[in-house]
């Protein structure tokens, strides 16, 4: 089975045809196939595929590995014995059971090991109607003359959802995360008394979804409906550009899925970010 460079018009409007009916647990990769990124592959049944039919799934080999294989097909028949990236490999992320194909396959050729894996419930707003709540405060639209005042609930965000055993989250690391969310996504936060409080962002937009992340609230303000408003606010813009919210929270945070059940999201698949 081929692995198959993506690089024409006719590739990347294949990749989107053959990405779409998945894409609510793969909306990174449809991002990327919009992007027309470089760093994406067909896993083939011919070599040069022209229709879905002859294609078992699209995969984004670079630092970061994001991938759509439906048929959880063995990396194995597509990715060499002696599979070497260009970059090395910081994330596998995407849906559940083929990331775990994908982080076996890594242990068996290159012999390396995830330093952690976390699992997750995929969720997408099935609510037609969206209210958004009354919350004390003021809801605004980030830019990149925000970074100072967002920049601490970054930090806690990242130290909380993204740190690693062994790792340190660094101010640098941060400041590059906020930067690249300030201009490629819409940033949300909520002030309170002159001081950002809570914030929320998109973190991929696709063809046919829109994945929020980056949700938090500083300790002090939480259960006072911050997050709530926030994330519906970006419902509510998603929908307004005729696009389905989708979002990802960790199998074991009960509190976070009962917020966002109450909100009108339901399970629609599982998702596992593995890093390294």
């Amino acid at each position: 089975m081929p692995l198959v460079h993506i690089r024409t018009p006719q590739d990347f409007a294949l990749a989107q045809e053959f990405v779409s009916g998945h894409e609510t647990t793969c909306v990174s990769l449809a991002s990327k196939i919009r992007k027309n990124s470089d760093s994406l592959h067909f896993l083939s049944r011919t070599q040069r595929p022209k229709n879905p039919g002859d294609i078992s799934g699209v995969i984004h080999l670079d630092s970061t590995i994001y991938h759509c294989i439906p048929g959880l097909v063995n990396p194995a028949d597509f990715l060499p014995a002696d599979f070497c990236p260009k970059k090395t490999v910081h994330c596998v992320s995407g849906e559940a059971d083929a990331s775990k194909l994908l982080e076996d396959f890594l242990a068996r050729t290159l012999g390396i090991m995830p330093l952690q894996v976390t699992r997750y419930k995929m969720l997408r707003l099935r609510a037609e109607k969206i209210t958004l709540p009354q919350v004390q405060g003021e809801i605004i639209r980030c830019t990149e003359n925000d970074m100072d005042l967002l920049r601490g609930l970054q930090k806690e965000y990242m130290k909380e959802e993204m740190m690693v055993p062994g790792r340190k989250i660094t101010d640098a690391e941060v400041t590059i995360m906020l930067r690249q969310i300030l201009r490629n996504q819409l940033c949300l936060a909520l002030i309170f008394d002159g001081e950002a409080v809570a914030k929320a962002n998109t973190n991929a937009i696709g063809f046919n979804c829109v994945q929020i992340g980056g949700v938090f609230t500083n300790p002090l303000y939480r259960r006072n409906g911050y997050a709530a408003a926030l994330v519906q606010t970006l419902c509510l813009r998603a929908r307004r550009a005729q696009k389905v919210p989708v979002l990802f929270v960790k199998e074991k945070n009960d509190a976070a899925l009962a917020l966002y059940q109450k909100i009108g999201f339901e399970e629609c698949g599982r998702y596992e970010i593995a890093y390294y």
